[in-house]
């Protein structure tokens, strides 16, 4: 039987449960990631920053995992992603998915969602799903970085900066607390070995129901993959003669986690050249485990 990674959170309307009680931003993040359905193996969602200069390319992301995850037995559990970026996002249209049934093996299911606005596709993503299954466990050990709380969030920095960005809050707002090791001054970036390391969470509890965390995540992982990039050379995505977007992004869970408990992405830059940078991130719980892994390329050259 497929499912919705909604399935049972009532609280999503004004009567919800004080058992999840959130914040507006949260409460907002939670719907777009939401599709509504539009008939058999289509939906249709929002736009979390419609007046932004572009759509979120993590928020196309974490849609398509919703939308895939509900043509999907319950029981079969999302593990990778894998995406290209086609077309910036309007921020002020509505974004139509539509969902290919590829595969529904004896372990696996496949799907391919198509996230389109004015009949064209702006996003196109694979994506596979297994059934619970056993075998061997090894995986790197989590750097040892200060605690979440000693460090101020990104929307705390920004406020004290004077330079919050209203139309685009994507580190800044209230839904997400997210809070790098090594802060980078973004207005004025310099020249820095590229790795970097955030924590992350949403401000508030949010239902349970893995595919809704992986979704987040999904969100979550976009933040600073290209930003790493940049910061080898000291650029900002909105230098005038620099042309930055992302080409295509992957991603991989490994086991259970939860959005609203604080995560590690270490992220750091694998290969820049060619006019493209490429970046690789790591999804660590406050136990260590390794929930996710994550890598993206994008377009870095000038005009």
């Amino acid at each position: 039987m497929s499912h919705s990674i909604w399935q049972g959170c009532s609280n999503l309307d004004n009567s919800r449960s004080t058992d999840y009680e959130v914040t507006s931003m949260l409460d907002q993040l939670l719907r777009v990631l939401n599709p509504s359905p539009a008939g058999k193996d289509r939906f249709t969602a929002e736009n979390m920053h419609p007046s932004a200069f572009r759509v979120y390319g993590g928020q196309v992301l974490a849609q398509c995992v919703s939308a895939a995850v509900a043509t999907v037995d319950e029981q079969r559990i999302l593990h990778s992603q894998h995406a290209y970026f086609l077309r910036p996002g309007d921020p002020s249209k509505e974004i139509v998915l539509e969902v290919e049934r590829a595969r529904d093996g004896l372990s696996f299911s496949s799907r391919r969602v198509v996230a389109l606005q004015g009949g064209k596709p702006i996003l196109v993503s694979s994506m596979s799903f297994q059934m619970p299954s056993t075998g061997d466990d090894y995986q790197p050990v989590m750097p040892q970085v200060p605690p979440p709380e000693s460090l101020p969030s990104e929307r705390e920095l920004s406020l004290e900066a004077g330079n919050l960005d209203e139309s685009f809050m994507i580190t800044t707002g209230e839904d997400l607390d997210i809070r790098v090791v090594e802060p980078v001054n973004w207005d004025h970036p310099v020249a820095r070995e590229p790795v970097l390391q955030a924590w992350m969470k949403t401000t508030g509890p949010v239902p349970d129901g893995i595919g809704l965390h992986q979704s987040l995540l999904a969100y979550l992982s976009d933040a600073f993959l290209i930003d790493v990039c940049l910061i080898a050379h000291g650029r900002h995505f909105a230098s005038g003669n620099f042309q930055v977007a992302s080409l295509d992004h992957a991603l991989w869970f490994h086991e259970d986690f939860r959005a609203d408990d604080w995560l590690l992405h270490t992220v750091e830059a694998e290969r820049i050249g060619g006019g493209r940078g490429l970046a690789r991130g790591n999804f660590y719980n406050r136990e260590g485990r390794l929930v996710a892994t994550t890598m993206q390329q994008g377009v870095m050259r000038f005009r």
